[in-house]
Formats: structure tokens, C-alpha cells, sequence
């Protein structure tokens, strides 16, 4: 028996219009947060309601559960508040961790997402670097409070 920590097998559901911005996001993950958690990217509220329900073109798909949603604020479709506000309302996904991302610094905002029970929220700054630590104290903090279990290796 090993002890595995849980948060590795689930996957990263980054909910991001933006090309460029997700590109950043996943590769602050892969290459500087050295995350291993395979991370699922979709453009908009819709798609992601349609990813956690099995829904849409997600329908009979094998879509794991997240174990940990990026979810940017202003999307087209179904804005970032919106999809919080259906996972929050929903038994199922309200244990989820759900971090906000936005470009602005606007502390209603903030507020407001931490209300609706976001767990964080992160400005994404324009220097990668400051992204890149950001992102890597995310990681840390995920596995920390991610729960640990035991699997058995055949040992």
C-alpha cells in the first residue's frame, strides 16, 4: 500500500475563452507547477456545465469528475458567476474547488465570487512570471488540502 494523494488522478477544469490565456494557464501547470493532473479546457460556461453534467457534446462521455475548476469571469454564453452559481446550487459539484480568474483587480468582484463560495481568486498579471508563482502556490495549496487515500500496489 501507498499513499496517493487524490488531487493527482483528478483532472483540472479550466474554464477559459481566451486562447492565449489558457495556453498561459496550461503551461504555468505543466511546465512551471509541475502539475501532473491532465487538465480539460473548455471556452465558455455552457461547455463546462456540459463537461460536469455529461451533457451536450460531452453526452455518453467518459468525463471525470474535476478536482479542481479554473474558471474565468467574463465568457461568453454563461459568464464565470453563473457557472459558480449552478455548482454551488448543486449538492454533487459543491465540494469542488473552484478558482476564479479574471484580468481585472476589481474587488467587488472578489467579493463577490468569495461569497458565491469560490475557494480563491487570482488577477491574471501580465508578467508570466508573476503568473508562473501564483499558479505554483495554487498547486501547493490544492495538494495540501486535497484528501489522500490508499491504494493498493499489490504489495
Amino acid at each position: 500500500m501507498e499513499i496517493v494523494n487524490k488531487a493527482i488522478l483528478e483532472p483540472i477544469l479550466l474554464v477559459e475563452d481566451d486562447m492565449d490565456h489558457a495556453r498561459l494557464v496550461i503551461k504555468a501547470f505543466t511546465e512551471h507547477g509541475r502539475m501532473m493532473n491532465k487538465i480539460v479546457w473548455v471556452k465558455n460556461g455552457v461547455e463546462a456545465m456540459d463537461y460536469i453534467n455529461r451533457t451536450g457534446v460531452y453526452i455518453n462521455k467518459d468525463t471525470p469528475r474535476p478536482g479542481l475548476i479554473l474558471l474565468d469571469i467574463k465568457m461568453p454564453l454563461k459568464n464565470g458567476f453563473e457557472v459558480l452559481s449552478e455548482l454551488k446550487a448543486d449538492e454533487r459539484y459543491q465540494t469542488i474547488p473552484v478558482v476564479m480568474l479574471t484580468t481585472t483587480n476589481n474587488s467587488e468582484d472578489a467579493d463577490k465570487a468569495l461569497k458565491m463560495g469560490a475557494n480563491d481568486y487570482i488577477v491574471k498579471p501580465v508578467r508570466f512570471s508573476d503568473f508562473v508563482q501564483k499558479v505554483s502556490q495554487l498547486g501547493h495549496y490544492w495538494a495540501f488540502v486535497s484528501d489522500a487515500y490508499l491504494v493498493n500496489c499489490g504489495q
